[in-house]
């Protein structure tokens, strides 16, 4: 009886025992690492290291617990105002070629033989003028904000930037062409007036050239 009460709390010390030991074993199906035992000659206790290296038995699912990629960033909006803008500045930007080409041919007319310079063409000339002056006026107010709103955007052309400075360029061209009119010959002007009107087709065409370039640019650029 003795020896059967004694082999029971045997086995039972033996059984409790084991399982701990048994849970205690690491499951590497569960962990996004491995575990190193240290080799020790010395019977010292068992020293752990933690290795995070994806091991090739991982799946997919695991190896992202490791490494994550960045979320990219958010895309730019642009505004309501911005796209209203856009669409007067382009509809306004087909007339300003053809004005062009109108304008060139009644000024070079004009400065070829000032004699025949007649009442009508004087206000044709300066009518047109005008014209090219107020689309100028609408594209800068409302490509000048538009440029402004578009330096946020990371993936903004650089040829926006280029069209934008070419335009500012051509609007003070057009100022200067203004202010460089000649008069009508009259003997107090007729001495100033052969160099100031070569002035003022210079500038004008010049201004016509930059805008020109700084249009097709944008036309044809993108």
């Amino acid at each position: 009886m003795r020896v059967r009460l004694i082999s029971g709390i045997v086995m039972g010390v033996l059984l409790c025992s084991a399982i701990p030991a048994q849970a205690a074993g690491p499951d590497m199906r569960r962990y996004p690492f491995r575990f190193v035992e240290s080799s020790t000659s010395s019977p010292a206790p068992l020293n752990l290291h933690i290795n995070f290296v994806p091991d090739a038995s991982m799946g997919a699912a695991d190896a992202t617990l490791v490494t994550q990629t960045p979320a990219p960033p958010p895309a730019f909006e642009y505004s309501d105002g911005y796209r209203l803008r856009a669409k007067i500045h382009k509809l306004a930007s087909w007339a300003i070629l053809p004005l062009f080409g109108i304008e060139a041919y009644v000024g070079q007319k004009m400065f070829n033989d000032s004699g025949s310079i007649t009442d009508g063409t004087r206000t044709l000339h300066k009518s047109i003028a005008w014209g090219v002056g107020g689309l100028f006026a609408l594209n800068t107010l409302t490509g000048l904000p538009n440029l402004i709103e578009s330096r946020r955007d990371p993936e903004k052309s650089d040829l926006t930037l280029i069209h934008g400075i070419l335009m500012l360029v051509a609007d003070a061209g057009f100022l200067a062409t203004a202010l460089t009119q000649p008069s009508s010959q009259t003997p107090s002007g007729l001495e100033i007036y052969t160099p100031k009107k070569n002035q003022h087709l210079t500038i004008a065409y010049a201004s016509i050239s930059v805008a020109t370039v700084s249009y097709l640019l944008m036309l044809f650029g993108k």
